[in-house]
C-alpha cells in the first residue's frame, strides 16, 4: 500500500511535515522516474524544477489530500509527534485543544450573524466546519483542488460555503487581480471588498516572503473597510520557532519558512492594513510557542 511507505530521512525527525513531505514526494515520482532522473540531474529539484512557492504549494497539498488518511501510517506518525489523532486533515498537525484556543482567541469573536467570511487556504477544511454553522456565508479559496474536494466532503451539509480553485499571486502584477481569465484561476470579481472577515492561518508558514506581502496585499482587496484577518507566520525569534528553524535542514513548502515579527509589522504596514494585537510566545501552546499571530485590519 502507498501509505505504507517509511516516512523519515537523514536529518528529518520521522513524525514531521518535512519527513511526510519526503513520501509524499516519492508517491509524486511514481511512474515518472525517467522524467524525474533527468530533472534531478540538470537541476537537483526532488521532484519538479523550481517553480515557484504557490505553484509547489498545490502540487505538494494536492498529493497530501489524495494520500492522506487517519489510518494511514505517515498520517499517524505526524499525529503521534505532535501529541494528537486525526480524524479531519489537519488534526495532525497540533493537539486540539491547542487549536481550539486558537480559534477562541481569535476566530470566533470576529464571526458571527450577519458575518461575511472567507478562507485563504482552507485545506481539508478543519477551521471551516468550526466557523461555517456561524456565520452568514463562508468562502473558502485554496491552490489545491484536491484540498477544497476535501473540505466540501468534510463541511457537505452546510449551504452557506462556497468553494473557489485559485492559482494564488505569485505570479500576479503590482496589485491583487480579480475576473474571468481562461489562462489563469483569478479570484472571482465578486470577492473584491466583500468580506467583513478573512482567516489565513497555519498558511503562510509555508510561503516565502515575497508570496508573504502578496498574500496581505490580497487580503486587504478581499476585506471591505473596516474588515479584520486573523493571519500566522513562523517566528524565528519564538522558542519553539527556533527549535523548529534549527532541526530543518532548508526551506522547503513542507517545511518552515522563519520569519520574525517585525519583518512581518513591516509587510502589515506596507499592505495597508494595521494590527489590532498580536500574540506573545507561550509553551502550553503549539502555535502560541512556534508562531506569530496577527489580528489585522483595513484601514478605512
Amino acid at each position: 500500500a502507498r501509505g505504507d511507505v517509511a516516512v523519515g530521512r537523514r536529518g528529518q525527525a520521522p513524525g514531521t511535515m518535512e519527513s511526510a513531505e519526503s513520501h509524499l514526494r516519492s508517491v509524486a515520482e511514481r511512474g515518472q522516474e525517467t522524467v524525474v532522473s533527468m530533472v534531478r540531474q540538470l537541476s537537483g529539484a526532488l521532484i519538479y524544477p523550481e517553480a515557484g512557492n504557490v505553484a509547489t504549494n498545490a502540487k505538494l497539498w494536492d498529493v497530501y489530500a489524495k494520500e492522506w488518511g487517519p489510518e494511514k501510517p505517515w498520517v499517524r506518525q505526524i499525529a503521534e509527534g505532535s501529541g494528537s489523532t486525526a480524524t479531519v486533515l489537519g488534526d495532525e498537525w497540533a493537539p486540539p485543544e491547542h487549536t481550539k484556543r486558537v480559534l477562541a482567541d481569535w476566530v470566533l469573536p470576529c464571526v458571527g450573524p450577519g458575518t461575511i467570511c472567507c478562507e485563504i487556504g482552507s485545506g481539508g477544511g478543519r477551521i471551516a466546519k468550526e466557523i461555517a454553522g456561524r456565520c452568514d456565508a463562508l468562502t473558502l479559496f485554496d491552490v489545491s483542488k484536491h484540498m477544497l474536494d476535501r473540505a466540501r466532503k468534510e463541511l457537505g451539509g452546510e449551504s452557506n460555503v462556497t468553494y473557489v480553485h485559485v492559482d494564488g499571486d505569485e505570479d500576479s502584477v503590482e496589485e491583487p487581480e480579480f475576473g474571468d481569465r481562461t489562462t489563469r484561476r483569478l479570484y472571482p470579481a465578486s470577492a473584491k471588498s466583500a468580506f467583513d472577515f478573512v482567516i489565513c492561518f497555519d498558511v503562510m508558514v509555508h510561503m516565502d516572503l515575497h508570496t508573504i506581502f502578496k498574500c496581505l496585499k490580497r487580503i486587504e482587496a478581499l476585506l471591505r473597510p473596516q474588515g479584520k484577518a486573523f493571519i500566522s507566520t513562523a517566528n524565528l525569534l519564538s522558542p519553539a520557532g527556533f527549535d523548529r528553524f534549527k532541526n530543518q535542514r532548508r526551506f522547503s513548502v513542507g517545511g518552515f519558512y522563519f520569519t520574525t515579527p517585525d519583518a512581518v509589522r513591516k509587510l502589515v504596514h506596507e499592505a495597508g492594513l494595521t494590527i489590532l494585537d498580536e500574540s506573545k510566545p507561550d509553551p502550553s501552546n503549539t502555535y502560541y510557542n512556534r508562531d506569530f499571530l496577527l489580528l489585522l485590519q483595513k484601514k478605512a
